[in-house]
């Protein structure tokens, strides 16, 4: 997996997965609208089939081993994703997300400015900010220098923050019946 940056949109897998959001969920919708809940699923169904594909003909006992072994990481960095995309529109009213058209593959810039998130995908997307901060966590241990991984937990933590304080609003202004942000 490369990365030139410590969010998950600066890493090829981040992106891989925005591009299976992108072109299953949001385009369907004209991007007009991010559903927090289908896009967990989506994702979840996505990581489950790819371990499938690529371990495919193994036994039973050995593809549940590989499901143990890969999904818990993965979907990790998928929640990770949601999060940063959910925080990123809560700070500035809308998400950004760039689809590539044509045969040149040209730049379009997308802007939505509506999300759906229930306080159940906030709970989803929160325990998974809180675990990788967990120096025995694998996302956390895997990266080296100090300075970075200093970087990553501050991205991390002011993620986690921008959801708390979302979450605090959509459960208070919202009576748990999980809310549509949005213009």
């Amino acid at each position: 997996m490369g990365a030139w940056g410590i969010r998950e949109r600066q890493s090829d897998y981040g992106l891989d997965l925005l591009g299976t959001i992108v072109g299953t969920q949001l385009k369907a919708v004209d991007f007009a609208i991010f559903n927090t809940a289908e896009a967990i699923e989506l994702l979840r169904q996505d990581i489950m089939e790819d371990i499938k594909r690529t371990n495919r003909g193994c036994p039973p006992e050995r593809l549940d081993c590989y499901i143990n072994a890969n999904f818990p990481r993965d979907f990790t960095h998928a929640a990770l994703l949601i999060a940063e995309c959910l925080a990123d529109y809560y700070r500035t009213g809308e998400l950004i997300v760039t689809e590539y058209v044509g045969e040149n593959y040209d730049p379009v810039d997308h802007h939505i400015k509506e999300f759906v998130v229930t306080p159940a995908d906030f709970k989803i997307l929160l325990d998974e900010l809180q675990s990788v901060q967990n120096p025995e966590c694998e996302l956390y241990q895997c990266w080296i220098g100090d300075d970075t991984r200093q970087r990553w937990l501050a991205h991390i933590r002011a993620v986690q923050q921008t959801l708390k304080e979302a979450a605090h609003g959509c459960y208070s202004y919202r009576n748990h019946r999980g809310c549509t942000a949005g213009n």
